[in-house]
């Protein structure tokens, strides 16, 4: 069993199963992007809900794990070199959870680079625009 109690974050939302990876998120078009490739590799995972309306993401304990204050982030327990690891930015989490299970990204450097490429075009593309449509479609010009 892995020790995560040197992770701040955990003493808001403790981890039930320790030895699982720990995502923070919320079902948001840019949060499910985690959730969705942990299934789609079959890592076990614990899922925290990270509420917005409660100012969640503005806890101190959830800063300490993601100082931008934003949505996705994990705590792998068994990270690189077998030690716990923290990760935010659902992009970045993307790659790591690509190259720790090999799955969905090719290990040749050209291949590689282009599935980088499309998703550093979802990432700072198609998924803000979705984020916006979603945005004013539900919440603009209510009052």
């Amino acid at each position: 069993m892995n020790n995560l109690t040197a992770f701040p974050i955990t003493k808001k939302w403790p981890p039930k199963q320790p030895d699982l990876l720990q995502l923070y998120s919320l079902p948001t078009p840019n949060g499910v992007k985690v959730s969705i490739m942990l299934e789609e590799t079959g890592l076990a995972y614990e899922p925290h809900l990270i509420s917005f309306d409660s100012n969640d993401q503005l806890s101190p304990e959830f800063l300490s794990l993601n100082p931008n204050n934003k949505i996705p982030a994990i705590i792998d327990p068994h990270g690189p070199n077998g030690q716990p690891f923290a990760l935010f930015e659902s992009g970045a989490i993307l790659l790591y959870l690509a190259d720790k299970t090999k799955q969905f990204i090719p290990l040749d450097v050209v291949g590689r680079y282009h599935t980088i490429q499309w998703l550093m075009f979802q990432m700072g593309g198609i998924g803000p625009m979705f984020g916006q449509v979603g945005f004013f479609n539900k919440f603009a010009g209510k009052h």
